[in-house]
């Protein structure tokens, strides 16, 4: 089950996000759904179309899981899903 404590050891694909700050204002207050993941991209589900996010441009963001949110920042995204376990663990 995903919380707070463990949402870096899992995948983000089929969670809600809204960026909150990145250093691009145009995409500030961009909210959609986690449809894709790559080592240095989210590909986000908006209403209106498909948005490819570099990680690391965002400052902060919310995740929404099923019983809570969470901020979290782009760098601690950054790597390949299933090399983000181990950069965590050391």
């Amino acid at each position: 089950m995903r919380t707070i404590e463990n949402i870096l050891y899992h995948e983000l694909i089929g969670l809600k996000i809204k960026l909150c700050e990145c250093s691009q204002s145009s995409i500030i207050n961009l909210s959609g759904q986690i449809i894709f993941e790559t080592k240095n991209m989210l590909i986000i589900r908006t209403l209106t179309d498909i948005k490819k996010i570099p990680k690391k441009i965002i400052l902060k963001a919310i995740l929404y899981l099923p019983s809570t949110a969470c901020f979290i920042r782009g760098n601690q995204l950054i790597g390949r899903p299933e090399d983000r376990i181990l950069k965590i663990k050391r």
